[in-house]
């Protein structure tokens, strides 16, 4: 790969890696709500009588938050994976660009 096309390779990689970085955060501010949100939830339903069918509804919704928080979860991972490619990827046009410039602008007396 030449010098210029690993520049603009290296350039897409690093913003791509931005991107995913944001997406982990955002899922991870969303989780944060998620269990704040099924903490809530159980607070309600500790006051209430075990039998009670509002208690089930809240059981149910508590259930709807796991279940999301798991699609989270490997929603999380599944970026966490790619960020760790990107990085990978990054290093190698990292070191091309690097050997590039020293072969372009080496001076052989």
């Amino acid at each position: 790969m030449g010098l210029i096309t690993s520049s603009y390779r290296m350039m897409y990689l690093t913003a791509y890696r931005y991107t995913l970085q944001s997406k982990i955060q955002w899922i991870s501010s969303a989780k944060m709500e998620l269990v704040a949100s099924g903490d809530e939830i159980m607070a309600l339903g500790n006051d209430l009588d075990p039998n009670n069918p509002a208690v089930k509804q809240l059981e149910a919704r508590r259930d709807k938050l796991t279940a999301l928080e798991k699609r989270l979860d490997l929603q999380m991972q599944e970026f966490q994976n790619r960020l760790s490619m990107v990085d990978a990827e990054l290093e190698s046009c990292r070191g091309a660009v690097s050997k590039g410039i020293s072969e372009s602008f080496s001076y052989k007396v």
